[in-house]
């Protein structure tokens, strides 16, 4: 505006000029006229236009996507209580610095202590008695086995009773049998003849009555073992009888029994080892439970998770911790990032990696190189955007959660292209919005098929179709139709034609050699 001010004024007092040296120059040589001429270009000839002009410089541009949205923490994180109980102590206060791992808060851990030791008195209670049901176990076993093992050499023994009394006497007991009956036949008639002969002397009175007496008595007991070998005999000779073989298979059976008894006793005593299962199990859950309450002790005392600042402290000693209720928030400053929002019409142009300029209000004048760490999956139904993470480096500590941001996505960058100022493109329409007098007006407005005036030789106008790629508020990439070293008219440029005589007021050096949207 000032530029079109100047413009306007030096254009004002040149025709002035130039009208009062047509008035006052009749009498002057045309040499006189040239030598007033500026070296610029400024005066002499009639008609020529004043304008101002730079050098096409080539550089590099960025296009950036306007955002806002707020800091936030990765490692932000609020402690809780796992159980009701009285707070006995608290470590820190806001603003104190913590490590992970450092004890925060303590509750009273009165009654929890006589829990635990009340279950580790349970536990060795429980550990006995499995230790008592293997004893016994063992002697049940092994009681069992001696019974089976004397069950079974019954059934042997009976066996072979029956056996023996099956098969009846031997050859050898027959033989054994008739001889003990001749022996007992031959006694037996000795005795006879012993006894007649002393009948005979008695007769005769030749012995006493006692001696007859003793012969008779020795012939009685001789007869007597003589028919009972005889009889012994005739029971070897006929073999056992059938129900003294029924007995022994009896007895048999009955030993079988007692035997299978025995074998189901020892069968038993192994089923009874769930005895020492169960016991096994009491001690499983006396130290679950034992367990158990070692965690409520341990969960006590509550330590911080991760390192950073104490942000928040919400309990005091002597307050009642409630499960899931804060009582202190801690926050890592070191992992603070940007979170802000980009309509869904820019989320194409977005990827992870894209850098994003970040200024914050506290810190005026600074701005932060970030980068896109991560794009949220879904759009907020509300506004149609994608949620964004940029990584900003916070070395000094110096950014916070919750303070509002304001950033620059870099959506497009172009590097070593000509770059000329906005006010310097002409819409082919005619009319150059970009150097409206409305500053309201954006670079919207301007299309990508422009055209420039280039200072040509003779400082003689030129139109150069060009078309426009990456537009900023303040300048614009040349895709095409221009060169660097060039030179471009950017002030004076809307009305003119091709062959317009130009008198150029001011010329700048550079059109920016990096020019990015801020």
């Amino acid at each position: 505006m000032m530029r079109r001010t100047r413009i306007q004024a030096a254009a004002l007092a040149f025709l002035i000029t130039a009208g009062a040296m047509g008035v006052a120059g009749c009498g002057k040589k045309p040499a006189d006229d040239a030598a007033k001429k500026d070296a610029s270009g400024i005066g002499g000839e009639g008609g020529a236009i004043p304008v101002e002009a730079i050098t096409v410089q080539t550089g590099t541009i960025e296009q950036t996507v306007p955002v806002t949205g707020s800091l936030a923490a990765l490692q932000d994180v609020t402690l809780s209580a796992k159980a009701n109980g009285r707070v006995d102590a608290v470590f820190a206060r806001e603003g104190d610095y913590v490590h992970k791992g450092q004890l925060m808060v303590r509750q009273d851990t009165t009654d929890l202590e006589a829990n635990v030791r009340q279950q580790e008195a349970n536990v060795q209670s429980a550990i006995s008695k499995v230790s008592q049901a293997q004893t016994n176990y063992n002697i049940q076993v092994t009681q069992a086995k001696q019974n089976v093992l004397q069950a079974r050499a019954q059934v042997a023994a009976e066996q072979q009773t029956y056996l023996k009394t099956l098969r009846g006497s031997r050859p050898q007991e027959v033989l054994q049998s008739e001889s003990s009956v001749t022996l007992a036949k031959a006694n037996m008639s000795n005795s006879l003849v012993t006894l007649n002969r002393n009948k005979n002397l008695y007769a005769q009175g030749a012995i006493a009555k006692a001696d007859l007496d003793t012969a008779q008595t020795t012939y009685d007991v001789n007869k007597a073992q003589y028919e009972n070998a005889v009889a012994a005999l005739k029971l070897v000779q006929e073999g056992s009888r059938q129900e003294d073989i029924a007995a022994e298979l009896q007895k048999v059976r009955q030993q079988q029994n007692n035997l299978n008894n025995a074998i189901a006793n020892e069968q038993l005593v192994a089923v009874r080892r769930d005895d020492i299962v169960a016991a096994q199990a009491g001690v499983a859950q006396a130290k679950a439970t034992l367990t158990y309450n070692q965690v409520q002790l341990q969960n006590a005392s509550i330590y911080a998770p991760i390192d950073g600042i104490v942000a928040s402290r919400s309990t005091e000693p002597g307050q009642i911790a409630a499960p899931g209720s804060g009582l202190m928030r801690i926050v890592n400053v070191k992992t603070v990032y940007y979170q802000p929002t980009v309509s869904e019409t820019d989320f194409s142009d977005t990827h992870v990696g894209t850098p994003v300029n970040v200024t914050v209000d506290a810190f005026a004048g600074k701005t932060f190189a970030g980068k896109v760490s991560a794009i949220y999956p879904a759009a907020s139904a509300g506004e149609r955007g994608f949620s964004l993470r940029v990584t900003v480096p916070n070395p000094d500590n110096i950014l916070r959660p919750g303070m509002f941001a304001r950033g620059q996505v870099v959506t497009h960058v172009a590097r070593a292209v000509p770059i000329v100022p906005t006010t310097a493109l002409v819409p082919d329409s005619g009319t150059n919005a970009a150097a409206s007098s409305d500053a309201s007006v954006t670079t919207s407005s301007l299309t990508p098929s422009q055209h420039v005036v280039i200072l040509g030789s003779g400082n003689k106008a030129e139109i150069r179709k060009v078309t426009v790629g990456i537009i900023t508020p303040d300048r614009a990439e040349i895709a095409s139709g221009l060169k660097g070293g060039e030179k471009i008219i950017t002030v004076g440029q809307q009305n003119l034609k091709d062959g317009d005589k130009l008198a150029v007021l001011d010329t700048a050096g550079d059109s920016g050699a990096k020019v990015s949207q801020r």
